[in-house]
């Protein structure tokens, strides 16, 4: 799993829907410490991910009267590239239209429970294979994928975390969070005495700097340029399509 906390979101502007759906998933996962966070429109869930707030799931019906599931799931992925959605529909012509936002699931609201819990199983299994990075600050811990950390910054005992539009800033040594990220993913490294960035990130670079997808622009030092260019050659070669 995903650590012993799991975060799921349950976004329906049915309020019976959502409660009894919520329950399902409860008592599929037993004493897991769970929280399912319910939402009755995509605009209140896309509120909470500007908060801060990040899920390990979301479970979104595509037909709401306000912000439609299809749209609300582009937005969530302005948050977060990876976090796995699972449409609620009754309606399987909607099926082709997940694909453009990378559904992991489409899930009939007929409430049968062999279906849920295959979903769920799969689920699990997915999560189990996800690393996430807990960020402690302002009193929260904050649960996030290393897909969506564009780069961090050290300023003295601080380490600010740039994830999709937020900044999270948490106190402890840049030394700490680089073995962080490094257990969480391969994809970082290390640009500059204060900067780490994520390489899935990068839109271009020179010998003295490196340009982010989210306009930030850092530097490059000696020091560091053979082994970004090392690292960042062997990603392109891997990821290529």
């Amino acid at each position: 799993m995903c650590g012993e906390n799991m975060k799921l979101a349950v976004v329906d502007d049915e309020k019976i829907f959502r409660e009894k759906f919520c329950e399902m998933i409860e008592k599929y996962y037993g004493d897991i410490d769970l929280i399912c966070r319910q939402f009755a429109d995509g605009r209140d869930i896309i509120e909470a991910y500007k908060n801060g707030k990040s899920f390990d799931a979301v479970f979104l019906d595509i037909e709401m009267r306000e912000l439609d599931g299809l749209e609300t799931a582009r937005k969530v992925r302005e948050f977060s590239a990876d976090v796995p959605i699972i449409f609620l529909t009754s309606h399987t012509e909607f099926a082709m239209d997940g694909y453009e936002v990378n559904a992991f699931r489409f899930l009939s609201k007929s409430f049968e429970k062999s279906k849920i819990e295959r979903t769920l199983d799969d689920l699990s299994k997915k999560l189990s294979q996800t690393k996430r990075l807990i960020l402690k600050c302002g009193g929260e811990e904050i649960i996030v994928s290393p897909a969506d950390v564009i780069c961090v910054e050290s300023n003295n005992n601080t380490v600010n975390f740039y994830v999709s539009d937020n900044v999270h800033s948490v106190r402890m040594k840049l030394s700490n969070a680089v073995d962080m990220l490094n257990e969480a993913s391969p994809v970082f490294v290390k640009t500059h005495r204060c900067c780490v960035v994520n390489l899935s990130h990068v839109k271009r670079y020179s010998d003295k700097e490196v340009l982010l997808d989210n306009s930030m622009l850092l530097p490059i030092s000696k020091s560091c340029l053979t082994e970004f260019k090392k690292q960042i050659f062997e990603y392109i070669k891997t990821n290529a399509r």
